[in-house]
């Protein structure tokens, strides 16, 4: 086995090696680094040498990561995160922090409720920048996180969570029906809501939604006629036809607030709403403040600022 002198290995050159493997690309990589790509470069070169591998293999007009590169990369997270930690002097200012904060969700369905995120915090920093960013299915929920691309998400509770992530409750919704009313009337038993034509968000997910799983412990199922990505484009469906979507009746404060609603005929349990983060900033003082914030928000019993 090579013997390998870590002594050359600092924290900037894995810094490098994980966004290199995470944006499978020297200029991208360079650009969230706010470096040159020769800067870039040179570092990978360096690591090569070091550990005698060449990481990343050209691959047509790309560049795929080598087998050792693979096994590194999930150890070279945690060892920069526990460097994080050892550099965090548990006290954060954050008047003195320009890096922006960026939130990963699902931006159509918790338009108001960002709102809300967005006055709060710039009530304590007035004009921090911050990223919402769109999560999709909550399958990509470990990616972005592990990759930093998003410092926390808001999102849906998952059936559970990966090992990797933490997470806090921050409000719950109960599911209604959305429909058209200059097209049909309420539903108004189960026979009728399994009978209709359904339109479903979906985000490309695995996972089932509460409907589902509930509609399946009874033994029913609905006949989804069309499934879109996006919460607007979904009430631009409903409109003037006899179909009906079942979801959060926080929408009916945004996109679907020129629909009628009526009540599930079935019991259907309210969809809970979570904070989450990677594991590896449970201590982060700069995460513990920035979650802190999000929780008064979005939590109706919270203090203020």
């Amino acid at each position: 086995m090579r013997d390998v002198d870590t002594s050359q290995i600092s924290g900037r050159l894995l810094k490098v090696f994980v966004t290199v493997f995470d944006e499978m690309s020297v200029s991208r990589a360079a650009e969230r680094l706010d470096s040159s790509q020769s800067t870039v470069s040179h570092s990978i070169e360096k690591l090569r040498s070091i550990l005698g591998d060449p990481l990343f293999l050209q691959s047509g007009r790309g560049i795929v990561a080598s087998a050792r590169a693979e096994v590194l990369a999930p150890k070279v997270r945690h060892l920069l995160a526990e460097m994080d930690i050892l550099a965090d002097g548990g006290d954060y200012d954050p008047h003195q922090d320009e890096s922006p904060i960026k939130i990963a969700t699902n931006g159509s369905t918790l338009a108001p409720e960002l709102d809300q995120v967005r006055r709060h915090l710039w009530s304590i920093v007035p004009n921090r920048r911050l990223i919402f960013r769109e999560l999709g299915s909550r399958a990509n929920l470990q990616d972005l996180l592990d990759k930093g691309t998003a410092d926390v998400a808001i999102t849906a509770r998952p059936l559970r969570y990966p090992d990797m992530l933490s997470s806090q409750p921050l409000f719950s919704a109960e599911s209604v029906i959305f429909y058209d009313p200059e097209m049909r009337d309420p539903v108004e038993n189960i026979e009728d809501y399994c009978n209709s034509r359904h339109a479903n968000l979906d985000f490309g997910g695995p996972a089932k939604s509460v409907v589902e799983v509930t509609l399946d412990s009874f033994g029913l199922s609905r006949d989804i006629a069309i499934s879109v990505p996006n919460v607007w484009f979904l009430a631009q469906i409903i409109k003037g036809t006899e179909l009906i979507a079942t979801l959060p009746q926080l929408l009916q404060k945004s996109a679907f607030q020129e629909l009628a609603s009526c009540p599930l005929p079935i019991p259907v349990p309210p969809i809970e709403f979570d904070l989450v983060w990677n594991r590896r900033n449970d201590v982060s003082s700069r995460q513990t403040w920035l979650r802190k914030k999000l929780v008064e928000a979005l939590t109706p019993s919270s203090p203020g600022p």
